[in-house]
């Protein structure tokens, strides 16, 4: 007897039973003279490794690639049959020619087979008789020797296919219903009047109606089940509107006293929906077009291809369109999160689950899995309607909501009766308060900026999630933001929904660990939340936006709260490898991942918390001993400040080209201008203003002429009336300028103003923009002019403890240099807030940053990177912040690596292989910041 169980080692266990019954059906067949099993094959220069492949003895070329994974639902993740298409297409220079590209995805009760074709979608590559299904783990004993029997049996149907060159069977009768379902849809669609996402809304509620119909009909018809009986006919092609109307509504009440509620019942918005209330011979027919379909092509489909996830799969590909759904703030959860997501947060067969925001109902669909595993495990039975009152879905949108509930009930669709329900609510989450209801809540919540162009979150919507959020007793932490996305809402909200001991499950943007907004949520939850789990990219890699798992937890919180960064995605495929992570609970870093327990008393809302998620090589570079403090070597690292109390149109004033004389506003936009006489423009002078243009990265003269700005004579003079400096009351025209300020702006402001513009007039060494979001620049000025400095820069200035055998000079472009590497810009990404893309430095962040210990370095070392910065200003690049290691500081950074590798090689075996490293990683802040 052969033991399998769900949480069985993929490598270990499940791999060698495919390989076994792959063996044994290759040799049954007779070909194992001619061909063998390979396990994990590799290919020369590719990292490409599947799990298994047949390949030619005489040739070394392969026929058949096999993939394996561990449960059913995982040979159904469209992620995980593109994965094993992509090993045909990485191996397709070592395929035997006329063979075709045969591969499959099974977990050894489940498979299906796929073969590649250039130029399709992967749903296009399906074949014909799919999925292929053999029997289930036995749940008492977990004896897996009937499905491995069933498996080999499969394969001995497939394997004269390919060794014969049999032509792969890809007509699908599914495509041509998925592509009538999409041609009526758009054609009914354009004859409504509506907006048009009302218009996408209620056509898709009634076809895809139309479609489960046929789809149920048929299925239960062919595999003889009772519930046949309650689907009758479609109403005729010849059939009035009356008739038709009246056919077709009698159709969907008798599936309604079946169950299907939430599928067929009548769109909700009654005033709008276009059946059956609304129905017209405009509308007509285009149902009648696609139920002609129907009784065409789909009783073939359901026969070649049951599967439901299939069907689902097709028409979502088809429908979505992912860059609106993204404009929206929708994001479908990936399977494979949401299956981590399940495992981390439900602990009992018995828990009751709601997702808040349920969508196409992924979510749920895992939460159903894991309340059946746990209940195998426990070698207890669940029915299929036991299961679904365990688990509740609220979602807004009416036809998302008719994919979530078809989702959950086709997961045991010969187990649907009159009392079947899948619990999925049509309205807005924040009308339907639940306190303390459920053990557990899982959630991808919408992300949208408050301030967000294409859907911003309305005044009536702030006011009714405020009332939501405060009617259930929460702290509104929300009105602390300056710019919320639209997550913080759920985020707050749904706390009410949980039971004392419940945990949460919420995907986030990671840009909430370090970006100034994110302070209000963390605080938030710094008593709430246990672990934060970073992973690979490459999950939600469709849209523009890299995500954590955050596990929140209601009451008898741990004393330490896990930060874990998973870099191997193959942690990822049998989550329980996380609960293994997470049990650890001490600080641990592997090839795979890393774990960082932090005391919660320690976490500090304010602080940067993607610094716990850190590479322990990063951490380990900015502990070097041959590093300091920034402050070791400037005396002076401060913020620009020349506008900071206002008057910035003022102090740098607008030149007006018919005059040739300057001006400036008030305090404010609408303010009456304030001239600048002729006889002032003596005082008109360099300045720094803006980031808005990328200077020279060594100053020119015309760095500093871009800005121009008032210079002021010197400070406020407290004895005079209007503030001008006693020797110069005389000037007229000087004193009648310093009256009209300080009326316009009242004497304490402009006393202000023009101190700290004087204060903030010199010429420092190092400029450094405060905020960024592509050009990543850092600046040295070799000259000596005078200009005032906004407070859109920070500056160092005033060299200390220097090495002495290099000038001054020398040093501060060493310095600079350091700042604008890739060592320097990781540090701006890591320690400035984000906002929004936006990297924003403020001082104490600055303060913390690292560059090289002047002293420890050689003359001949420093005048390496100096050269190479040099070089760098002649060409002048512009940083566009395409990251990566090919961009323009390339040699810059091999230089600065060059001189560190020998005091500390971090473990690495090149000073080439440490800048890679430090590039790549610096390729990923930029791209998580701006995401």
């Amino acid at each position: 007897m052969t033991n399998i169980w769900y949480n069985s080692d993929e490598v270990s266990v499940f791999q060698p039973a495919v390989e076994f019954a792959l063996n044994n059906a290759l040799i049954s067949c007779g070909y194992d003279g001619i061909a063998e099993v390979v396990h994990n094959p590799k290919i020369p220069n590719s990292s490409t490794i599947p799990d298994c492949a047949i390949r030619l003895k005489a040739t070394q070329r392969f026929v058949f690639i096999v993939e394996v994974k561990r449960t059913q639902r995982d040979v159904e993740s469209q992620r995980y049959q593109n994965q094993s298409r992509s090993y045909v297409t990485d191996f397709g220079a070592h395929w035997e020619p006329n063979y075709h590209k045969y591969f499959c995805v099974t977990n050894i009760e489940r498979l299906v087979l796929f073969a590649d074709r250039n130029g399709v979608p992967l749903t296009n590559c399906i074949l014909k008789g799919n999925p292929r299904q053999h029997s289930l783990f036995n749940p008492v004993n977990h004896d897996a020797t009937a499905s491995i029997a069933e498996l080999q049996a499969t394969f001995e149907n497939i394997l004269p296919n390919i060794f014969n060159r049999v032509a792969p069977d890809w007509d699908n009768n599914w495509h041509l219903v998925i592509e009538s379902f999409y041609n009526n849809y758009i054609a009914l669609k354009n004859t409504l009047g509506y907006p048009e996402e009302v218009k996408k809304e209620l056509t898709l509620y009634e076809l895809f109606r139309l479609l489960a119909y046929a789809y149920l009909k048929d299925f239960y018809t062919q595999t003889g089940n009772a519930n046949a009986a309650h689907f009758h006919n479609y109403p005729s092609n010849t059939a009035t509107l009356p008739q038709f109307t009246n056919n077709l509504a009698n159709n969907y009440n008798r599936i309604i006293q079946l169950d299907f509620r939430q599928i067929f019942i009548d769109h909700p918005n009654q005033g709008q929906r276009l059946f059956p209330d609304n129905f017209s011979v405009n509308y007509l027919q285009y149902f009648k077009d696609l139920i002609q379909c129907f009784v065409q092509h789909n009783s073939n489909a359901v026969a070649d291809n049951p599967s439901p996830s299939y069907v689902f799969n097709l028409l979502t590909s088809k429908i979505y369109i992912k860059e609106e759904l993204h404009s929206k703030g929708k994001i479908m959860s990936d399977a494979e999160l949401s299956n981590l997501l399940a495992t981390l947060c439900i602990d009992s067969l018995d828990a009751t689950v709601l997702d808040p925001g349920c969508g196409d109902g992924a979510l749920l669909d895992a939460a159903y899995d894991q309340i059946s595993l746990l209940t195998s495990t426990a070698n207890q039975v669940k029915t299929h309607n036991q299961i679904l009152n365990q688990i509740d879905g609220i979602e807004i949108d009416p036809f998302l909501s008719q994919l979530s509930a078809f989702r959950l009930l086709s997961k045991n669709l010969a187990q649907v009766n009159n009392s079947t329900t899948a619990n999925i609510s049509i309205g807005d989450v924040f009308q339907n308060p639940r306190a303390n209801h459920y053990d557990t809540v899982l959630m991808n919540p919408p992300f949208l900026r408050n301030d967000n162009p294409d859907a911003p979150i309305t005044i009536a919507d702030k006011t009714k999630m405020r009332g939501a959020i405060t009617g259930q007793g929460l702290n509104y932490f929300v009105s602390n933001a300056s710019q919320p996305n639209l997550y913080f809402y759920f985020t707050n909200y749904i706390w009410h929904y949980l039971r004392n001991n419940g945990k949460a499950g919420i995907i986030l943007m990671t840009k909430f660990l370090n970006n100034k907004d994110g302070e209000h949520l963390k605080r938030f939850i710094s008593d709430k939340v246990e672990a934060i789990i970073s992973y690979p990219r490459k999950y939600f890699q469709e849209f523009d936006v890299t995500t954590v798992i955050v596990i929140l937890k209601k009451g008898n919180n741990s004393a330490n709260v896990s930060f874990v960064r998973v870099s191997d995605e193959n942690i990822l495929l049998n989550p329980d490898n996380l609960k293994t992570i997470l049990a650890l609970n001490t600080d641990t870093t592997t090839a795979g991942f890393k774990l960082r327990v932090v005391p919660r008393n320690t976490l500090i809302a304010t602080d940067n918390w993607r610094q716990y998620l850190n590479d322990n090589k990063y951490d380990n570079f900015s502990n070097l001993n041959c590093l300091v403090n920034i402050e070791h070597h400037f005396e002076k690292v401060n913020r620009g400040n020349s506008e900071n109390d206002g008057g910035a149109k003022l102090i740098y004033p607008t030149k007006d080209l018919a005059s040739n004389s300057y001006f400036g506003n008030g305090s404010k936009p609408n303010e009456n201008r304030i001239d600048i006489p002729n006889s002032l423009n003596n005082y008109i002078g360099y300045g720094i203003k803006n980031n808005d243009v990328r200077r020279n990265y060594i100053f020119e003269v015309s760095d500093l002429e871009y800005d121009l700005a008032f210079h002021f004579p010197g400070k406020a003079d407290n004895s005079s009336n209007n503030l001008i400096p006693s020797a110069l009351a005389g000037s007229l025209d000087l004193n009648n300028f310093y009256n009209t300020c300080n009326t316009d702006f009242g004497n304490l402001k402009w006393k202000r103003i023009i101190n700290n513009s004087v204060n903030h007039t010199y010429s420092p060494k190092i400029i450094i923009p405060r905020a960024d979001r592509t050009k990543h620049c850092v600046y040295f000025n070799p000259l000596n002019s005078n200009f005032t400095l906004s407070t859109n820069f920070f500056y160092c200035d005033d060299l200390k403890n220097r090495n002495p055998n290099a000038t001054d000079e020398e040093q501060y472009k060493f310095i600079t240099a350091f700042l604008l590497s890739a060592f320097g810009q990781i540090q701006f990404e890591l320690n400035a807030n984000n906002q929004e893309g936006l990297r924003k430095l403020e001082g104490f962040q600055i303060k913390k940053f690292r560059i090289p210990d002047l002293t420890q370095f050689t003359q001949a070392e420093i005048l390496s990177v100096v050269a190479v910065f040099e070089s760098l200003n002649v060409t002048n690049p512009d940083f566009s912040g395409d990251e990566g290691l090919t961009t323009p500081r390339r040699n810059l950074d091999l230089a600065i690596g060059n001189i560190i590798f020998p005091k500390d090689n971090l473990g690495f075996a090149t000073a080439g292989e440490m800048v890679d490293y430090f590039e790549l990683f610096l390729a990923d802040l930029v791209e998580d910041r701006r995401l």
